[in-house]
């Protein structure tokens, strides 16, 4: 952009028009902060998306028309946290991003740190989470990225302090430790199908569960496979 091509944007529009928290997060979205890129506003809806889906996971009655900016009230919402037990996918989700985001943070990769973010909001927003012990620490997290979201959502769970004063939350390793492995099943080297099974199970126990299989059973026709190589955790090979 420069002022001879006429293309200059001035920020104070974007600003007005999306937020002073969007424009911070897609600045950090468009790449690495020590490379230059071409800066448009062609993206820039996406991350005003996530602001309001992030909103709308503390609120029941929300809409993604629902206006994100400092001044942000709850006239049409219904705070809808809860102090229930979060789930383990819940817990996962959580320390995934909250890992992901610390370690961006020291090495300032903070374009990954915001895709990070979009998909917890996803998955937390398909799990219908609602739960303070989930979104709490993860308010904690967006608030050097979106401060001023983060502070009116910080007020709104009860707290007359400042996000900024918050401790950082710490990500625990046992919460992304997998219980179960989804197997490639291969025929002669060729994968045909995924079993999943728990991490936990044995070899021997794994190949009698996929040769139990319907659709195994199916693929051998009735006959018995020369062998059957199990390799824990990465691969079942079935030679016919």
């Amino acid at each position: 952009m420069s002022k001879s091509k006429n293309n200059v944007v001035n920020p104070d529009d974007i600003i007005e028009k999306y937020g002073a928290d969007t424009l911070r997060l897609y600045e950090m979205f468009l790449g690495p902060i020590e490379q230059s890129k071409p800066w448009d506003t062609n993206g820039i809806e996406g991350t005003s998306r996530f602001l309001k889906k992030f909103w709308n996971l503390f609120h029941s009655g929300s809409t993604d028309d629902a206006p994100v900016a400092s001044t942000l009230r709850v006239d049409r919402d219904v705070f809808a946290v809860t102090d229930e037990a979060p789930t383990k996918p819940e817990l996962k989700v959580l320390h995934a991003t909250l890992k992901k985001v610390t370690e961006d943070i020291e090495k300032m990769s903070f374009n990954t740190s915001v895709s990070q973010f979009m998909i917890a909001v996803n998955e937390l927003a398909a799990l219908k989470c609602t739960k303070r012990a989930v979104l709490e620490p993860l308010t904690i997290a967006l608030a050097p990225f979106a401060p001023h979201i983060a502070e009116e959502l910080w007020s709104l769970l009860g707290h007359s302090d400042s996000v900024t004063g918050a401790q950082w939350p710490q990500w625990d390793a046992q919460h992304l430790v997998e219980d179960n492995f989804s197997y490639p099943i291969s025929f002669n080297g060729k994968t045909r199908l995924q079993l999943e099974f728990p991490v936990a199970m044995d070899a021997k126990s794994v190949e009698a569960a996929v040769l139990a299989n319907p659709e195994v059973q199916s693929r051998l026709e009735g006959k018995a496979p020369k062998k059957v190589i199990v390799v824990p955790k990465r691969i079942v090979n079935i030679v016919v």
